[in-house]
């Protein structure tokens, strides 16, 4: 009997001996993991607040300049008033000779900066399109045959609009739409999909042609729904020209 207790005394001895190490392992790799959290949390941080005092000194930069040009606008036109004021008194033809031409001189500054304006808003863009706006419905079909207790759409109208970009050659352009369920499910009726001279394959649910004239145009399609892949959720509607998306947006059912 004492060697039963003996043995029992010292299997527990044994258990307590392996929960302790596994519990001091445990606690150690917790603790190395929150030492570790700890150290990125502060490196972020620090990222965080460099980024922000650029942004602060940037912005500071910024509308110290607004209020430059500002006061430098003001004084240049007292100067012309004060000008334009002492050319109608006085009998000297000279002096206003001389408004005129500070007169021409200040438009010719302000065009050339238009230039420049619209010269690197220019630059600023590709030569590939852009959808913005882009605005979709959910569409019901009634006929004879349609239930009135059904609440799922049969089609999604989706319109956007294709940027101005005089980068991009005018002429007919086909758009593909392309929705995805809350599944990550593509929405296609059909076999709808194309394949690129690099063997990239895009499924679409809906294609569109549009006459682009390198400014800004309007273009709106209808996607059949399957209705097996009709649910609640969020939709996201993606938009392809040349296998290069070109806009998204969500919506919601």
């Amino acid at each position: 009997m004492a060697l039963s207790k003996n043995k029992i005394a010292k299997i527990s001895i044994i258990v307590l001996m392996l929960l302790a190490l596994f519990f001091s392992v445990k606690y150690y790799k917790v603790s190395d993991e929150f030492e570790n959290y700890i150290e990125i949390s502060d490196l972020e941080n620090k990222v965080l607040d460099s980024q922000l005092t650029e942004i602060l000194h940037k912005y500071d930069s910024i509308s110290l300049k607004n209020r430059t040009d500002s006061i430098r606008f003001e004084e240049q036109i007292r100067v012309l008033k004060g000008g334009i004021s002492v050319s109608e008194n006085s009998k000297n033809s000279s002096s206003g000779d001389s408004i005129v031409e500070y007169v021409r001189r200040e438009q010719a500054k302000t065009n050339n900066a238009t230039k420049l304006k619209t010269s690197h808003s220019l630059i600023s863009k590709s030569d590939k399109l852009s959808a913005l706006n882009i605005n979709v419905k959910g569409v019901k079909i009634y006929s004879d045959n349609y239930d009135l207790k059904d609440s799922k759409i049969q089609q999604l109208r989706v319109c956007f609009t294709l940027e101005e970009n005089l980068l991009v050659k005018s002429g007919q352009k086909t758009i593909y739409v392309q929705v995805v369920n809350p599944k990550n499910q593509i929405i296609s009726s059909g076999n709808t999909s194309v394949e690129s001279d690099l063997k990239v394959k895009l499924q679409y649910s809906a294609s569109v042609d549009a006459n682009y004239q390198k400014k800004d145009t309007d273009v709106c399609t209808y996607v059949n729904l399957e209705q097996k892949k009709t649910i609640k959720g969020k939709y996201k509607i993606n938009i392809y020209h040349d296998f290069v998306k070109i806009g998204t947006s969500v919506f919601e059912y």
